[in-house]
C-alpha cells in the first residue's frame, strides 16, 4: 500500500532541501570570492609560507565543498523530477534553482529588516515566481498560489 501523504511530504522536503543545499552553495562561493579576493589585494599577509599555505587550503576546501554541494542539490532536483514521472519541462531546471536562491535570499534579507514590508513583498513576488517555475519542471498545474502548489503536488503524484 502506498503511503500518499509521505509522498506529498517527500515532494515538499526535497523542494526544501534543495533550496537550503543551493542556498548555501550561493554561501561557499560567496566565501571562496572573498578569501580569494583578499589574497590577490594584499589583504591577508601571505609574506610567511605558512599562512600562504593555510589560505590556498581554504580555498582547495571551498572549490571541493561546492563541488559536493552542487552534487547533492542536483540529485535531490533529478530526484523530485523523477517523483513527478519526468513529465514536466527539464528546461526550467537552471530556472527553478535560480529563483529558489533569490526567494530564499529575499526571505532571508526581510527576516533581517526590522519588518520591512517591501522587502516582504518582494520575497512573496519571488516566491510567486519560483512556484510557477517549479510547477512547470514538475509538470503540474501551473500556478503562483502556494497553497494551490501544494494541493497540485497531492494530486499529481
Amino acid at each position: 500500500m502506498e503511503n500518499k501523504q509521505s509522498t506529498d511530504g517527500l515532494a515538499e522536503d526535497l523542494i526544501r532541501s534543495f533550496v537550503q543545499i543551493a542556498s548555501v552553495e550561493m554561501h561557499a562561493k560567496t566565501l571562496l570570492e572573498k578569501r580569494t579576493s583578499e589574497l590577490e589585494n594584499g589583504l591577508i599577509d601571505i609574506e610567511q609560507e605558512d599562512i600562504l599555505e593555510e589560505q590556498l587550503n581554504k580555498i582547495t576546501e571551498l572549490k571541493e565543498d561546492i563541488h559536493e554541494l552542487a552534487e547533492l542539490r542536483r540529485n535531490d532536483m533529478l530526484y523530485l523530477f523523477e517523483l513527478y514521472k519526468s513529465k514536466g519541462e527539464k528546461e526550467q531546471w537552471c530556472t527553478v534553482k535560480h529563483l529558489g536562491i533569490a526567494m530564499m535570499t529575499a526571505f532571508e534579507s526581510w527576516q533581517a529588516s526590522n519588518k520591512d514590508e517591501e522587502l516582504l513583498s518582494a520575497y512573496l513576488k519571488k516566491n510567486q515566481l519560483f512556484i510557477r517555475s517549479l510547477s512547470r519542471f514538475l509538470g503540474v498545474e501551473i500556478t503562483e498560489c502556494a497553497a494551490c502548489f501544494a494541493d497540485s503536488l497531492k494530486r499529481n503524484v
